[in-house]
């Protein structure tokens, strides 16, 4: 009889402890979408709630959101899946990590070098963007992402670090307020 009593007891203590790391998810902080660009590289693989209305969920996979005037990108986890189209419009609390894309010279070397085959290179994940499917543009056209590869080089030249960085939210939790 004991010999079963200690191997119960550990499993009981094991999935108890499993379970109270999956509860504490406690966001470090909370940041309305009207203030994220500014705060994400103070909190950048961290964990936060960034609070906005939805504008738009991507119909062709459903893996992302933009939140706010401000378009900015919420990515679906492996926890969360996908996103249900019926979100946009909604005012949300998404809780998940801060990450940051460094797009520089070399990253638009390689872009440009894929799109130089002529084949269909699709838009990447790093530097998708609300603004040309709202304007109508086919993102995986060539024209389009020569055009945005550009203006990408363009920023980069216009500022002091050698690199632009996009900024979007990993998410793990998400609930309508």
């Amino acid at each position: 009889m004991r010999g079963f009593l200690l191997p119960g007891l550990l499993l009981i203590l094991a999935l108890a402890g499993c379970q109270n790391r999956k509860a504490n998810v406690t966001p470090e902080a909370v940041i309305e979408v009207t203030d994220v660009f500014v705060k994400a590289p103070e909190f950048i693989d961290r964990l936060v709630e960034v609070d906005g209305m939805v504008v738009h969920v991507c119909r062709e996979s459903g893996k992302r959101l933009f939140l706010g005037d401000e378009h900015f990108k919420v990515l679906a986890s492996n926890q969360i899946g996908k996103f249900d189209v019926n979100l946009e419009g909604s005012d949300i609390k998404a809780t998940g990590y801060i990450r940051e894309e460094k797009i520089d010279e070399n990253y638009l070397d390689e872009w440009e070098q894929e799109l130089s085959t002529g084949a269909e290179v699709q838009l990447k994940e790093a530097v998708h963007t609300h603004e040309a499917e709202a304007g109508g543009q086919d993102e995986n056209a060539i024209s389009t992402q020569l055009s945005q590869i550009r203006g990408y080089r363009e920023q980069i030249a216009a500022g002091t670090q050698g690199y632009i960085s996009f900024y979007s939210l990993e998410v793990i939790k998400i609930e309508e307020k």
